[in-house]
């Protein structure tokens, strides 16, 4: 079941990245990322209030899935450093969607996976069978191949400081999935309640982020609503919820499940970006894009 849920997930996410790279194009990058965690701030509240008030609502049925349980205030404190976490993310990420091609940041994000095997072998002690390891391989292997496609388009992956966001973004992603993993099994928090509170702590620190900082500097950086914005904060937020739900069951195996989110929702954006964006050198981004389907394959038998 969990291998359906970071499916759904990844899939969602395919199209959250499409709706990003709109939203961010030629734009301001702190307004987008503002208004994206309002709109998901909305989406949560509710549920927020209801599960106060009105706990009776969700005693039974498919309603159950969004109690948003109370949680003391230590919990409160660790989910806002998960949301600290994201949006440090977020920032380098969207800067670098920003600025490179979408058929180059799809690839170059293979690399996460990598970064979080090292990690939960270290940390969780998960142990591998041999189509996983072909797959994790595989997966590193098209990073490599990405960047000698990269270098066509005048992208030197190791000097170039979009790239190098991009791979910072990366590392943190990596840590914040280990954090996940921690917040759901060792505080035995549901997971809509992750995503209720992490929604509401991302939108209050954007806000503080906006009039300190952007606000200030809002004619050297003009923003333009787009409506890409609010679709991408829907996307992205029932993405996270399938995601926390898929993470949360016993059998969940955590380094497989950010493989399958990224070689999913890599084939979907690299696909528009190919079709829609008309970005270049398509042909020499192939064979990476294979192989990350083939690691794919082996990852989900």
């Amino acid at each position: 079941m969990w291998i359906t849920l970071s499916l759904i997930s990844a899939f969602l996410l395919g199209f959250y990245d499409i709706f990003k790279k709109k939203s961010v194009n030629a734009n301001a990058i702190a307004p987008v990322l503002f208004f994206s965690t309002f709109v998901s701030a909305l989406i949560f509240i509710p549920f927020i209030l209801l599960s106060h008030f009105e706990p009776q609502l969700f005693s039974n049925g498919f309603l159950t899935n969004f109690y948003v349980e109370p949680i003391p205030w230590k919990n409160h404190l660790l989910i806002l450093g998960k949301t600290s976490m994201v949006l440090v993310s977020w920032a380098f990420s969207y800067s670098a969607m920003k600025n490179l091609p979408i058929t180059v940041v799809g690839p170059v994000n293979q690399l996460r996976p990598a970064i979080s095997l090292l990690l939960l072998l270290i940390v969780f002690q998960e142990h591998l069978d041999v189509n996983q390891w072909i797959g994790v391989v595989l997966a590193i292997v098209s990073f490599y191949l990405m960047n000698k496609s990269g270098k066509r388009e005048g992208i030197k992956f190791e000097s170039n400081k979009w790239v190098i966001m991009l791979l910072m973004s990366a590392v943190i992603v990596a840590f914040s999935g280990i954090y996940d993993k921690y917040l759901l099994s060792k505080q035995d928090m549901a997971p809509v309640t992750v995503q209720a509170w992490y929604a509401i702590y991302q939108f209050v620190l954007m806000t503080v982020f906006i009039f300190c900082i952007w606000w200030r500097h809002r004619n050297e950086h003009p923003f333009e609503w787009r409506w890409s914005i609010a679709v991408m904060a829907v996307f992205v937020s029932v993405a996270d919820c399938i995601y926390l739900s898929g993470l949360s069951q016993e059998a969940a195996i955590m380094v497989i499940i950010p493989l399958i989110l990224n070689g999913v929702r890599l084939v979907i954006s690299f696909t528009y970006g190919a079709l829609c964006f008309k970005e270049k050198n398509i042909k020499s981004k192939i064979i990476p894009l294979l192989m990350v389907l083939t690691a794919l394959f082996f990852l989900c038998i």
